[in-house]
């Protein structure tokens, strides 16, 4: 019961990650936010496949072996916040396309003939720190939930 108590306050926090994350570039918009409502709702399903699917596991992996503290754990949410990223978003070969972004108010090519640019890789690397920040941010939650709820067991 402790690691899905846990698991849900991890999967709860990462809306609030990703509103900090944008606040400063929000700040800076001319218009609203008219699908923040399904931004967040599709933040939270990604959270909570990745919590399920990578991060349990992991969490059980590291109990079983004795290494549960809050740097291996911290380590594992980098990861299991990375791992979908890194499987589907690395740059590749797209034959015949072009393509360029505004980057931190630059406009950049990110991808010229098929081949992905330096660019690309930044910006690649950029989301991955992003996504690991989410993970470890919602690793040390579930930790903390699950080391406080375990001091202080539910009374049936």
């Amino acid at each position: 019961m402790r690691i899905w108590t846990a698991s849900l306050a991890a999967v709860a926090v990462q809306p609030l990650v990703f509103a900090a994350r944008l606040a400063p570039d929000h700040a800076a918009w001319q218009q609203a936010l008219h699908s923040a409502g399904l931004v967040l709702l599709s933040v939270v399903v990604l959270a909570a496949a990745s919590v399920l699917l990578v991060g349990i596991p992991g969490f059980l992996l590291l109990r079983k072996f004795q290494r549960l503290n809050w740097i291996s754990l911290a380590l594992a949410g980098f990861v299991a916040g990375t791992l979908p990223l890194a499987i589907l978003g690395w740059p590749r070969r797209l034959e015949g396309f072009s393509a360029g972004v505004n980057w931190h108010g630059q406009y950049v090519d990110t991808y010229i003939d098929g081949l992905p640019t330096t660019h690309a890789w930044l910006m690649f690397g950029e989301q991955i720190l992003l996504f690991g920040l989410h993970g470890v941010v919602g690793a040390l939650v579930f930790y903390a939930v699950w080391r406080r709820s375990s001091k202080h067991p539910c009374q049936a």
